[in-house]
């Protein structure tokens, strides 16, 4: 017997659906992402469930898979005029589970609820499509629904609506929108049965050749991906594809195939082209003398900020389900800050701000920045990658008008420290990115997040924060203990900034003050 779940496995990669069957301990351990996507789909089914009503048939899960089956078949024939929650549908050897049959004429609409926000934005592929393997997902669902016997008059996806609104007082009845997918899954209902021999085939046989490459994490990442690399052919040390960004892979996608070069060595530098010529050659330049490139204009840049220099970082949380007035599925609302604030060169002070109570922590963060960072000093508010926190404080705005005019002074102070890097440094150890988890180590190797205790990245604090704030099991002593966490990780975002501020400028390493 296949399930829904080793379908969807197969379509991403045949190894990864043996791998799950045969030798599931090879997997790596849940990480933060999977635990938080796992805790959002969790939340969200249960709030499309509670928008069924109370007169739902929630059919018993049972180990026979076959029973349960025929026991939701029986429930439904019982009750024809309700709507059935988590319902068992078996055929043909495959097994799936609806999320909700909603009871209409003639029939059932088989709907999927999916922690995604509705497409309403178009994307460079699909404009205002779904994803296609949530097509995938429901297209499995309707044929097996089909093909047992059970009426289906449409098929839908619920999504969560992004410009929604959170009113409070417990009002969800706008989170979620229906989009209808009925016309959009044919062929791929048609093709599951060859899905399906494929798939058994695949379980029956030897493990499957594969090389790693984009399905690892297309549509999710694969927790075999690890194995996977240890049974890859040796990789090019210095692959044509560190060629960063959009561009740059589709450079590197016709280098490779007009020229058949596979390293970054190999090209002549005239060949590296495009509006980002200077800093592919500036990488290839890295690579071929194996050191470090920095141009002298990133001092220039660097000497020109006044003081004080403000190193500023926000962390973010993103509900699925909103708990504040006032906000939207996935909005980010930041929970904590860090700032290190240079008063003249290497003079020091450090500020922070964090909020565990579990309430709109926005209003509160934004006096603290206030009282913080002086709205009329004119000094530098710097970040990296200044998108986040600028659009972090425009919401503020946007949702609290009263701060908008300072929030505008913050935002207009705004530097951006990452176009300084990536127009003017490149180690071949960041191996094409520009990330501050890539750069620091070659900056200030000393400063290892992974030496921190218990949060050590970004979805790392997220979690931290959701025990913190919301666990009602969590206790005094735990959530001190997070808070801790929280308020060292986030510091060494912001000490990283200085750090990789003093290196620009060519500077010695700056003296880290104690508890800073």
């Amino acid at each position: 017997m296949l399930s829904k779940s080793d379908l969807q496995s197969y379509l991403q990669c045949r190894r990864k659906l043996w791998l799950e069957r045969h030798r599931p301990e090879l997997a790596a351990p849940d990480d933060p992402s999977s635990r938080r996507r796992e805790a959002d789909g969790n939340l969200v089914g249960e709030i499309a469930r509670q928008q069924l009503g109370a007169r739902i048939i929630w059919p018993p899960a049972l180990d026979n898979q076959i029973d349960a089956a025929e026991g939701a078949r029986s429930q439904l024939a019982d009750s024809p005029d309700l709507s059935a929650v988590e319902a068992p549908m078996f055929h043909a050897g495959l097994y799936a589970r609806a999320d909700a049959l909603v009871r209409r004429p003639g029939g059932y609409v088989l709907r999927e609820t999916k922690a995604s926000s509705f497409p309403l934005k178009p994307d460079k592929v699909r404009p205002n499509a779904p994803k296609p393997h949530h097509l995938d997902d429901i297209a499995i669902q309707a044929w097996v629904m089909r093909e047992s016997g059970l009426p289906m008059v449409g098929a839908e996806l619920n999504l969560l609506d992004s410009r929604w609104r959170y009113p409070g007082g417990g009002d969800y009845s706008g989170l979620f929108r229906q989009y209808d997918v009925a016309d959009k899954i044919a062929d791929r209902c048609a093709a599951v049965p060859a899905w399906l021999q494929a798939a058994e085939g695949v379980v029956a046989g030897a493990i499957p050749d594969a090389q790693t490459g984009k399905h690892c994490a297309d549509p999710h990442d694969c927790t075999f991906k690890a194995y996977c690399l240890s049974l890859d052919p040796p990789a090019e040390d210095h692959p044509v594809e560190l060629l960063p960004d959009t561009a740059g892979k589709a450079l590197a996608k016709r280098l490779r195939e007009a020229n058949g070069y596979t390293s970054i060595l190999q090209p002549a530098p005239d060949e590296l082209v495009g509006a980002q010529a200077p800093l592919f050659q500036r990488i290839q330049s890295a690579h071929r003398s194996g050191q470090a490139v920095l141009l002298p204009a990133a001092a220039t840049i660097m000497d020109g900020l006044p003081y004080p220099r403000y190193f500023f970082d926000f962390e973010g949380i993103d509900l699925a389900v909103p708990r504040w007035v006032g906000v939207r599925p996935y909005e980010q609302i930041p929970f904590q800050w860090s700032c290190h604030i240079e008063r003249a060169l290497g003079v020091f002070d450090h500020a922070e701000f964090l909020d565990l109570s579990g309430e709109d922590p926005s209003v509160p963060c934004i006096e603290r920045m206030r009282a913080v960072i002086d709205p009329d000093d004119g000094g530098p508010i710097l970040v990296y990658f200044a998108n986040y926190e600028r659009g972090r404080l425009e919401e503020i705005a946007e949702r609290h008008p009263a701060y908008a005019a300072l929030v505008q002074k913050y935002v207009a102070r705004l530097v951006d420290l990452l176009p300084i890097v990536r127009d003017n440094f490149y180690h071949p150890a960041m191996r094409g990115s520009f990330s501050i988890k890539k750069v620091l180590p070659v900056v200030a190797p000393d400063l290892n997040y992974a030496e921190l205790e218990g949060v050590q990245e970004g979805t790392g604090a997220q979690i931290a924060y959701l025990e913190a704030a919301f666990d009602s099991k969590v206790t005094d002593a735990r959530r001190a203990e997070i808070d801790q966490q929280l308020r060292s990780y986030c510091r060494q975002d912001t000490w990283a900034m200085v750090e990789i501020a003093h290196f620009l400028a060519a500077g010695n390493r700056p003296e880290r003050p104690a508890g800073m």
